[in-house]
């Protein structure tokens, strides 16, 4: 995220923490795991990437449909990156076994010419320590992901602060509709150092992001603690973002 976006993002979840009432971290009702894969494909390939899409698409579905995954999405990047990725999918299980089932399942597509094409790919295994959802199918929106890393010796009180002060929060905008979903995640097959978050937003289209915005702008004044809290405990330069155009989305 931004720094401004930041600032008032934290700030915005310490006036929220304050009415609404949250859980300690050891007490979550629900286990979640999120595994995302991401491909670099050149423009030539793209159109093949967007075929590939839909007809995995089935595949998800049925997923859901048997109770195997929580919810799954598709995304093009819309910020590119030197060196980065152009496309990728997520899809989030209450289980590894879960996960891993849809993955061997998904499995037969892989050597299709959208991935065949691909000069660089990179999976994540995650463990999602909060996520939220609404029940939607055809979905589409755009994803914001901030990544953080925590300074040695505080994970743990990263973790707590997202669960304490920015749960709260997400939830909020969940209920009112500015967010389709949210994850908060941590890796668990760490592919870098242990320690790192992702901040996982999943807005309906540009509005709602205007709206999300509008919230933080309208808490600007707040308390900084939350900021300073984050800051404090966290790698600066370790920081970047992600925003992509989510082309399919479906959650149970």
């Amino acid at each position: 995220m931004d720094r401004r976006f930041t600032i008032l993002f934290c700030a915005l979840a310490l006036v929220v923490s304050v009415f609404v009432s949250t859980k300690p971290a050891a007490a979550q009702d629900q286990t979640y795991y999120t595994y995302v894969s991401e491909f670099a494909v050149p423009r030539t390939g793209w159109n093949a990437c967007t075929s590939q899409e839909s007809s995995d698409n089935a595949i998800y579905q049925g997923l859901v449909a048997d109770g195997t995954l929580v919810d799954w999405g598709s995304f093009e990047v819309r910020v590119h990156q030197l060196d980065g990725y152009t496309h990728g999918d997520w899809m989030t299980a209450t289980s590894r076994a879960n996960l891993l089932k849809a993955l061997e399942k998904l499995w037969t597509t892989a050597t299709n010419p959208c991935y065949a094409a691909a000069t660089k790919h990179q999976d994540l295994f995650l463990a999602t320590i909060a996520h939220g959802g609404k029940t939607v199918s055809n979905a589409t929106g755009y994803l914001r992901v901030g990544f953080y890393q925590a300074k040695p010796g505080e994970s743990e009180a990263v973790r707590d602060l997202l669960l304490k002060k920015l749960k709260p929060m997400l939830d909020s905008e969940l209920a009112g509709g500015t967010l389709l979903a949210y994850n908060l995640d941590t890796e668990d097959i760490h592919t870098v150092a242990p320690g790192s978050y992702n901040v996982a937003l999943l807005f309906p289209d540009g509005a709602a992001i205007d709206k999300f915005y509008s919230d933080l702008d309208a808490a600007e004044k707040s308390d900084p603690t939350v900021l300073q809290a984050l800051d404090a405990l966290t790698i600066e330069k370790e920081h970047h973002d992600g925003l992509t155009r989510v082309t399919a989305f479906q959650h149970k």
